[in-house]
């Protein structure tokens, strides 16, 4: 599908969401990250693309349209993912309020607000809109009323959408055309247990099945991102003694469960495989340590690898990462995954298509 529009891509990262925009036929012109390395992997996939590596706050409208090629927000769709830390579930209210990264997303509505695009789309953790986030979006959503865009949103869990993973996400949707009222994507995959009509969830086993085997600690030759974090003496013990598909530190003996283990039943995933047979947990910034999830392979003995990551994450086995082994696990666990940017602007071409503004 050809188009003139292009994107303008917030809180860039490494390129997840335009990695989806440009496989929905748009233009990938401009990127804005804090994040150096990142932007670094973002301009190693979108060559053409400017990018600016700094503080958003002091980006304006004006600049992004001119850095684009850009005669008007009428050429923009913008699409952002404001830092979400601010308004996750995982963290006690006193932080979540106070949080600093929560103003991010009044910078996302003040360049919606310079320039006008054609359409925005905004990913964000459920928080926002559903618990302690909820007075600000609903000043957001006020707002974006105020400006004349007409919008939708929802909580998508990825492993509906053929993702191999599940991750809950706020989708939020925006058109500045009172002919197009944006629709929600709609779910392609379910499951199989339940969902009939659906298609089945794509699992652990159809994204990282046909990989070859590799150690703890070791890295394929021929594809440096097959690699997988060291473990100590300790951790090879665990992971060992943790069952093949799915199993948990609740088989391990006495010595080996940490204290704080002992003491509390939460965070239940610390420690655990993956299963073959399901989509996996929520891929982190954390993804390739087994003390930070449910990252342990379904029956090798150690930590997923980074290419493991970037393919639940649904990043194809082309697509450039730089830096550093842990810098390049943040850029894959803080990535919106491409294929759920991908369907949410497909679904966006099609609202324009059937009023034809596109």
């Amino acid at each position: 599908m050809k188009n003139n529009l292009g994107v303008i891509d917030l809180f860039s990262g490494c390129g997840g969401s335009s990695l989806g925009f440009k496989q929905a036929g748009f233009q990938i012109k401009v990127g804005v990250d804090i994040d150096e390395t990142a932007s670094r992997s973002f301009r190693l996939n979108f060559p053409k693309a400017h990018v600016f590596t700094t503080d958003i706050s002091v980006v304006s409208g004006k600049d992004l349209l001119l850095s684009g090629g850009f005669k008007s927000g009428d050429q923009v769709i913008l699409i952002a993912c404001p830092p979400c830390q601010g308004f996750s579930s995982a963290r006690r209210n006193s932080e979540r309020l106070t949080d600093p990264r929560n103003n991010l997303i009044f910078e996302f509505l003040r360049i919606v607000d310079e320039i006008r695009p054609r359409a925005f789309v905004m990913e964000n953790v459920p928080g926002l809109a559903t618990n302690i986030g909820k007075p600000i979006f609903d000043q957001i959503l006020e707002k974006f009323k105020n400006l004349g865009y007409l919008t939708t949103h929802g909580i998508a869990n990825t492993s509906d959408y053929g993702i191999p993973q599940r991750r809950k996400r706020l989708i939020l949707i925006g058109t500045y055309n009172s002919k197009v009222s944006p629709t929600f994507p709609i779910k392609t995959n379910g499951n199989p247990e339940i969902s009939d009509n659906l298609m089945k969830w794509v699992t652990v086993k159809d994204a990282i099945g046909n990989l070859p085997k590799i150690k703890a600690g070791e890295r394929k030759q021929s594809d440096f991102m097959h690699t997988s974090a060291n473990l100590s003496e300790t951790n090879l013990k665990r992971i060992k003694l943790t069952p093949h598909n799915g199993g948990s530190r609740s088989s391990w003996p006495d010595d080996l469960i940490l204290e704080c283990h002992k003491k509390s039943k939460g965070h239940i995933d610390v420690y655990g495989r993956m299963s073959w047979d399901i989509p996996s947990p929520t891929i982190t910034g954390g993804c390739v340590m087994i003390s930070k999830g449910r990252f342990g392979h379904p029956d090798q003995d150690r930590a997923i690898s980074l290419r493991e990551a970037a393919r639940l994450q649904t990043f194809p086995d082309s697509f450039k990462f730089y830096g550093s082994f842990g810098e390049i696990a943040k850029q894959i666990g803080n990535a919106v995954p491409p294929l759920l940017a991908q369907k949410t602007a497909s679904t966006l071409v099609e609202d324009m298509l059937n009023n034809q503004i596109l």
